[in-house]
């Protein structure tokens, strides 16, 4: 459900951090000059909420015996794999219909394949190399946790977190040198708190040490302190509380009893997550931007992109099955 929730941030985030959609779209809530919805994509950290989707399930195959080198490996592969399936249906359409943009130079083909520099076909994609690096070296994170203790490997994680976040908004930001080696080391640490803060909750969940009894027996009050949540995060516009904030939103969210349709619809879209999250830009940039946007309203222009992403990922994920999924020692968890 976590992941879920990540998705539909993500695609509301990525729609409406730009207060100008409101020049072509009519939002109907203000907070002074700034539509609501932007102000609303303050309180959005897919990132983290992915991150730590990926600490908690990498922490319970690590206490399994099951976390690999080798496995991670193929993990990563088919991550590419899939990432390149999206981006050779994707590519392949623009050439033909929007050939003065596909595919472009052989360097932006490069890079794009790679995840390099994903701006020029798929700037959200930006996450998946030092994701995947993450992955790959996560065997040894745990080593590391194994050896310290938790409580030392959150505060070490949060420092290097904090201090990547400072650099990376203070020098490589400005510079606009997020391409360079260098920033790739800073960005894989300022990935690293959410990853250890998702394996510190399995960590403990293994154990049955989480969970508040009060609050689980006064759901009103979690509804309250999420809500709190929400307008604080909306309101004190500033990365440097990120952490915190995610770890409050984890707390929070355990507490929480969801059933019926609320939970079956985060189950489906967590489900199909990794491939909204890398079609969804394709689909309200250049190929149909104007019929996403042409609903008018947020809500309705939100909602189009999450059923036209959801849609686009089953056919997605249906091809992938039908090539990926066939490729037999890519498939084996030995």
């Amino acid at each position: 459900m976590l992941k879920g929730i990540a998705i539909l941030m993500m695609l509301f985030l990525h729609l409406f951090s730009n207060p100008s959609f409101a020049d072509t779209t009519t939002p109907l809530l203000w907070i002074g000059e700034i539509p609501f919805a932007t102000v609303f994509t303050r309180a959005c950290n897919p990132v983290g909420f992915f991150l730590v989707c990926t600490g908690y399930g990498l922490a319970y195959s690590h206490l399994h015996s099951k976390l690999s080198y080798k496995y991670q490996l193929k993990r990563v592969i088919k991550l590419y794999l899939n990432y390149w399936l999206v981006l050779s249906i994707f590519v392949g359409i623009g050439s033909i219909f929007i050939p003065e943009y596909y595919p472009g130079s052989l360097r932006m083909i490069i890079e794009n394949y790679t995840g390099w520099n994903t701006d020029g076909y798929n700037h959200p994609a930006w996450f998946l190399l030092p994701y995947s690096v993450l992955c790959l070296t996560s065997p040894l994170i745990f080593r590391f946790v194994d050896k310290t203790g938790m409580t030392v490997s959150i505060i070490v994680s949060f420092i290097l977190t904090f201090a990547s976040m400072y650099i990376i908004s203070r020098y490589i930001a400005p510079a606009n040198a997020h391409h360079e080696w260098y920033s790739f080391i800073f960005t894989y640490f300022d990935l690293l708190f959410a990853f250890i803060i998702g394996g510190f909750v399995c960590y403990k969940n293994e154990v049955g040490r989480i969970g508040i009894d009060h609050l689980r027996k006064h759901q009103y009050k979690v509804y309250l302190l999420l809500f709190l949540w929400f307008i604080t995060m909306c309101f004190i516009n500033t990365s440097a509380l990120g952490p915190l904030f995610l770890c409050l939103f984890i707390l929070l969210f355990v507490h929480l009893k969801i059933g019926g349709i609320c939970r079956k619809v985060l189950l489906e879209l967590g489900k199909k997550s990794m491939v909204m999250w890398l079609v969804h830009a394709f689909i309200y940039g250049r190929f149909f931007h104007h019929f996403i946007y042409g609903f008018n309203y947020p809500l309705l222009i939100f909602l189009s992109l999450v059923l036209s992403s959801y849609m686009v990922s089953i056919l997605i994920m249906y091809l992938s099955g039908l090539t990926i999924g066939k490729i037999g020692w890519l498939n084996r968890k030995s």
